[in-house]
């Protein structure tokens, strides 16, 4: 009996200080549509080249899940996965996720970055997997206590090109 009581004395002690800590767990669900604007490096195809690892101009799609922390309601720590998809090129993306949202308000301003690494099944061998850096801004609408949904746009480094992500989110 007494070792119930001490469990449970334990227990409400974990309990109770993780509920009052600065640090809460939070997740992030985003779609967004990648808009192809260009390519800083120039490749030319010739004598068996294979060109870009995306070729074409093509406009893409994602897909992601974010895990993290949050730290005084207006940082968030994350790691995140996606699913790509760039005109029928397939891939994922593995990402480190950073979230600042400036005031806390009903409609404030979020800023957004993402480093990470990028694979996709091309024409290439076993695919390409490059590094990527995505910097995003928007505004983030509180619906609820612990639910607010985030419109953002920015700009995406990634495979030789450099994108336009228009993306929208649910927080929890």
């Amino acid at each position: 009996m007494k070792k119930t009581l001490l469990v449970c004395g334990l227990i409400y002690c974990f309990v109770n200080s993780q509920a009052q800590s600065p640090i809460k767990y939070t997740a992030k669900v985003e779609a967004g549509y990648h808009l192809f604007l260009s390519r800083p490096l120039k490749i030319d195809a010739v004598d068996g080249g294979i060109g870009y690892q995306l070729g074409g101009k093509p406009n893409g799609l994602d897909l992601s899940l974010v895990n993290g922390i949050s730290l005084k309601r207006n940082v968030r720590l994350g790691l995140g996965i996606s699913y790509l998809n760039y005109e029928g090129i397939n891939g994922f993306s593995v990402f480190g996720d950073f979230d600042y949202v400036i005031i806390k308000a009903s409609l404030a301003p979020v800023f957004n970055l993402k480093l990470g690494s990028s694979h996709i099944n091309n024409q290439y061998v076993n695919g390409s997997t490059v590094a990527f850096v995505d910097f995003s801004g928007g505004v983030e609408h509180k619906v609820g206590e612990k639910l607010s949904i985030q419109y953002k746009a920015g700009f995406r480094f990634v495979h030789q090109s450099i994108f336009l992500p228009i993306r929208i989110g649910a927080r929890f």
